[in-house]
């Protein structure tokens, strides 16, 4: 009898080394690791070597909430791993997860709490147990299966739910880990953005001064004139700041700068085309030369004069490399007698700067009835976008 108890406490001691040799041997990958299927591999590993059973695995409770799949195993047959699903409810041997506490069945098949799925019978199990992978909220389930009959005791459980602890613990740092690197590399990009944003501004501003200034015959005059086209661009930069998931339409851009100059939609104004996403480079191009159309239209066309009407419409064609917007400006009502023979800042802008800037073409066209301004704007496509 003292030989036969020696050998138990010699088997005993065995075991408690070989569970917590895994315990530190997973806690050290479990620091290191930034690969989950990895991490949840060597679990079931280690897990299976600790308690000398051939069958574990890791459940992961799915969006649905009402499923669980095998995410990780060790010695299961081909095409269990990463297929085979099990139902998270209480009549499920994964009810560990509903019931908040570990689950023993020391004799499956004398088990009528709950219904033993197929893939176990094939695998001939007969004794399982299983306890809850438990961060903030239940992520899943770690199960052992054995083969042969076995029973499990308390410091099975206590062993497999410190395990299982470790495990959550492991999963959250990765969980917080790829939050963190998403949340940075979403802040570098939208760093990036705003250094490009703000270094375009600016060269848009020093462009705009010297321009205003070549064509200024004052100082009163500059001023007035550069004043408007900063305000201009200060609006775009408005928009570009407040810009959501759908992108800035091209008809919110061309009421910006008609309302600017009190001529919003209605009445003599029009405005027709599909609705269209611009991005940033193209939203600071077409504001700026929009911008010096309405202004024209004030001062010199439809809107300034009684009688005048403008047309704004815009239609998108496809492309090799993504779509092309053509955009049409009409003013009618206002004789012309061709094109005049001084050419502003504002013609120069649009005629030469803008087909620039979007990589595009304008056009001014001259009618007897009133000026004309097609714009064809290559588009990227989303994916570029």
């Amino acid at each position: 009898m003292a030989d036969e108890s020696a050998r138990g406490e010699e088997s005993d001691a065995e075991r408690l080394r070989r569970q917590l040799s895994a315990l530190s041997r997973f806690g050290g990958h479990a620091l290191r690791s930034d690969d989950l299927d990895s991490l949840l591999a060597e679990a079931t590993e280690l897990v299976s070597e600790a308690l000398d059973v051939e069958l574990v695995k890791v459940l992961e409770l799915l969006p649905d909430g009402d499923t669980m799949l095998v995410r990780a195993g060790v010695n299961w047959r081909p095409g269990v791993v990463g297929q085979v699903t099990f139902s998270a409810h209480e009549h499920s041997p994964g009810g560990a997860l509903l019931m908040d506490e570990p689950v023993i069945s020391n004799d499956v098949a004398s088990e009528t709490r709950f219904t033993i799925p197929q893939v176990l019978r094939e695998h001939g199990v007969k004794s399982m147990i299983n306890v809850v992978i438990k961060g903030e909220t239940p992520w899943g389930v770690l199960e052992v299966d054995a083969p042969r009959r076995r029973r499990f005791d308390e410091d099975d459980v206590a062993f497999l739910q410190n395990y299982a602890n470790l495990l959550a613990a492991a999963i959250g740092r990765l969980r917080t880990s790829c939050s963190l690197g998403e949340t940075a590399a979403r802040n570098e990009i939208l760093l990036s953005e705003l250094r490009h944003r703000v270094l375009n501004m600016l060269a848009n501003i020093r462009a705009v001064a010297a321009r205003t200034r070549a064509t200024s015959s004052s100082l009163d005059q500059f001023a007035t004139a550069f004043d408007a086209r900063l305000a201009a661009l200060t609006r775009t930069q408005r928009l570009l700041t407040e810009e959501t998931e759908e992108g800035i339409g091209i008809r919110r851009l061309l009421s910006q700068e008609l309302e600017a100059l009190g001529a919003g939609e209605g009445g003599r104004v029009t405005l027709e085309g599909p609705s269209t996403s611009l991005p940033p480079r193209i939203v600071q191009a077409l504001s700026m030369g929009f911008h010096e159309l309405a202004t024209n239209a004030g001062k010199h066309g439809a809107l300034g004069r009684d009688g005048g009407r403008l047309e704004v419409s815009w239609t998108k064609e496809p492309s090799e490399d993504g779509a092309v917007l053509l955009i049409r400006w009409r003013e009618t009502g206002v004789p012309l007698e061709g094109r005049p023979e001084r050419r502003g800042l504002g013609s120069a802008m649009i005629e030469e700067g803008l087909p620039f800037m979007i990589g595009g073409s304008c056009e001014l066209i001259f009618h007897r009835d009133g000026l004309e301004c097609a714009i064809r704007c290559p588009l990227p496509d989303e994916e570029a976008r």
